[in-house]
Formats: C-alpha cells, structure tokens, sequence
C-alpha cells in the first residue's frame, strides 16, 4: 500500500476564452473547460470562468515543497505561470495512509509563486488503512 499521494493542480482562469492562449502557447492542459461548463457529471455547478488546469499525480513523496518546485519547473507549467491577465491556483491536495509528507515551504519557492501572481491552497486528507 502506498503511504502517500500529492496531486498538484495548477488552475488558469479568465473571463475570456483561453483556447486560442493555450494554443499559440503550446501548452498541453489536462482539463479544459469554457464558462458555464458543468463542473463535475451530473452537477448543477458550473464554471464562472473559461479556465484549464495542469495535473500531476505522485506517491510516496517526502517532501511536499520539493516536489512543487519540480512541477513548476516541468514546460506546460512554466508557460502557464508566465501568462498575464489571468487569475492562477496551485492547488496541494494530499491523501495520507501513514506518512504526511513534509509541508515546508522554503521562501524561493514562496518567492516564485508571489513572482507569478499565484495562489497557494493545501487540501490534507488523512484515511483509515
């Protein structure tokens, strides 16, 4: 069983629509939504935005701080953080069996997120085995 798993969302919204930035931009997003999409199957919530995010899944991870400055460092990403004009989250969502990885934040990486105009959200879930 894995002790661990940190998934990163890196959300882009806008109230314009982001499908021609994403393109001319090169950036491969794992989600893609226009304004008034529902948010989820079957749900009455609907987006407020045009938006796309950028995920990454990892187990058994140390160190939660290391592994963003890694996800900000992969290309889709830092072309992301580098638009204008739009509003920018990093989410941190961490599901724990056993073992909570390291939520140190050193302040280059708090730095650059301040740098890039974006926010930072951590979500812990810890579960029964």
């Amino acid at each position: 069983m894995k002790s661990n798993k940190v998934i990163l969302i890196l959300s882009i919204e806008s109230d314009r629509d982001l499908s021609e930035t994403i393109s001319s931009n090169g950036i491969s997003a794992t989600k893609v939504w226009q304004k008034g999409d529902l948010k989820l199957k079957g749900s009455i919530l609907k987006y407020r935005n045009f938006g796309f995010s950028i995920e990454g899944k990892f187990y058994d991870i140390p160190s939660a701080g290391d592994l963003i400055k890694k996800f900000l460092a992969d290309i889709n990403v830092a072309r992301s953080i580098k638009l204008q004009s739009v509003k920018k989250l990093l989410r941190v969502v961490i599901y724990s069996h056993s073992n909570l990885p390291g939520l140190y934040y050193d302040t280059g990486l708090l730095r650059q997120l301040a740098d890039n105009d974006i926010n930072l959200d951590n979500d812990v879930y810890f579960l029964d085995e």
